[in-house]
């Protein structure tokens, strides 16, 4: 089997299951006080708990994009003479933008609601429902990165 088939395979379902997963998770997010049966946190929770799940996806999906760039151009350039490099550009640098947007949800956004949240114990309902809103915002901005990313992928061809 050829070596950039398999690496298609991995790069899709690294992409997959990190784009699935997020997207999921924002309607999730958003719609939290209707589907946790009065119980909000617990989406919250379990979006904490698939925090490595998110992080190693989106690992795989770097570590396959980038071999699969350098097989298809020999090197990590990006020209930008035609419109379809200036979308994969773009959608490059966009991608580093998401990827820093998941790094600051993970660590910093994230981590007042790990404080106020002891031992399943919500210790300050008010500030835990203001830093699981910010958390909505930023995975929903991360989505929407994600979307974007695909769409000018798709149209650079």
């Amino acid at each position: 089997m050829d070596i950039r088939l398999l690496l298609n395979i991995a790069f899709w379902l690294a992409t997959t299951l990190y784009g699935g997963s997020l997207l999921a998770f924002v309607f999730l997010l958003a719609a939290r006080s209707r589907v946790a049966d009065g119980q909000p946190q617990h989406v919250l929770r379990v979006w904490r708990a698939w925090g490595p799940g998110l992080g190693l996806s989106m690992g795989a999906l770097i570590c396959f994009g980038v071999a699969g760039y350098w097989l298809d151009h020999g090197a990590f350039v990006w020209p930008l003479d035609t419109q379809p490099q200036v979308l994969t550009a773009l959608a490059h640098g966009l991608f580093l933008l998401l990827w820093a947007s998941s790094f600051h949800l993970e660590i910093w956004t994230l981590d007042p609601a790990r404080k106020l949240d002891v031992d399943g114990q919500i210790t300050d309902p008010a500030a835990y429902q203001a830093c699981a809103n910010k958390v909505t915002v930023q995975a929903g901005l991360n989505a929407a990165l994600f979307v974007a990313i695909g769409v000018l992928l798709q149209l650079a061809g």
